[in-house]
């Protein structure tokens, strides 16, 4: 008797602890950066869920119907306007019609065709704007309050949690700021070679150009490779930079043609801090 009263006792309080400790809501983002800054804001009270895979190409990413139906299961929706999510909201709004969509460009300085992509030589899309735009620490500000004012608007129970999480990763963003600067006023090169244009917004905070391999987003034909290599040879390029996203065998070519070599990156690693130093110290090696 005293065996099934104790194991009676040990269940109950087992199923009582099982429904105080519930998993967090889900929240989505489009790309790990954004993943980082709402882990940032909103700590444990939520869990994220990364839409575009690790590795993969934003700009020709479709998920699957599978990757829908577990992504419909998010209250937020953090997006950055690629041409897939035009397409997935539709689908996920039929499974959730209450989810909340969160556009990351608002109050963001975009830049277009009609602004700053060709000075910047820019990766314009389909809307003919720069979707890389978190690569700026000081937009990266702006998509952290937007961030912050979806949470809040969502979990209102946690409205002084986010907004004192919030003020402390934009001391970190500014701090980030700061130290670009810094390691980048360390070399006096301003021109950077890369095989897909993704940085115009880190070039235009830092006054830096960036010459893209590609034209209009493929690869250069035999003119315009001879073009890209003579302007290398002028601007005296020693390093290409590719991302893990695309494949290096153009940046390859050139390189050996100019005698220079091909550095890694990715735009879209998750440590954003730690990856916009990275960025930073590569460049001003270069």
């Amino acid at each position: 008797m005293r065996v099934f009263l104790f194991s009676f006792f040990l269940s109950t309080i087992i199923l009582f602890s099982s429904s105080c400790h519930a998993a967090p809501p889900t929240v989505l983002v489009s790309i790990a950066p954004h993943k980082f800054f709402v882990e940032k804001i909103a700590g444990n009270t939520v869990s994220v869920q990364l839409m575009i895979p690790v590795g993969a190409d934003a700009h020709t990413y479709e998920p699957t119907p599978r990757q829908v139906i577990q992504a419909s299961h998010a209250d937020i929706w953090f997006f950055i306007g690629e041409a897939f999510e035009t397409r997935a909201k539709k689908a996920l709004l039929t499974h959730k019609p209450m989810m909340l969509l969160v556009d990351m460009r608002q109050g963001v300085s975009m830049i277009s065709a009609n602004s700053h992509c060709n000075h910047h030589h820019g990766c314009c899309h389909a809307s003919g704007e720069d979707l890389h735009f978190w690569l700026s620490p000081k937009e990266a500000e702006q998509q952290a309050k937007t961030i912050a004012s979806a949470l809040i608007e969502k979990y209102p129970e946690n409205t002084e949690l986010y907004k004192l999480n919030l003020l402390d990763f934009l001391e970190k963003l500014d701090a980030l700021d700061r130290q670009v600067r810094q390691i980048l006023k360390q070399s006096p090169h301003r021109v950077i070679m890369v095989a897909h244009p993704a940085y115009a917004y880190f070039a235009r905070d830092y006054d830096l150009v960036q010459l893209p391999i590609e034209y209009e987003g493929k690869d250069p034909s035999p003119q315009q490779l001879t073009r890209v290599i003579e302007r290398a040879r002028k601007e005296r390029i020693k390093t290409i930079f590719s991302q893990v996203q695309y494949p290096v065998k153009v940046a390859q070519l050139i390189a050996k043609e100019i005698g220079a070599s091909v550095k890694i990156l990715d735009p879209y690693a998750e440590n954003y801090i730690e990856n916009l130093e990275t960025i930073a110290h590569s460049f001003a090696e270069n």
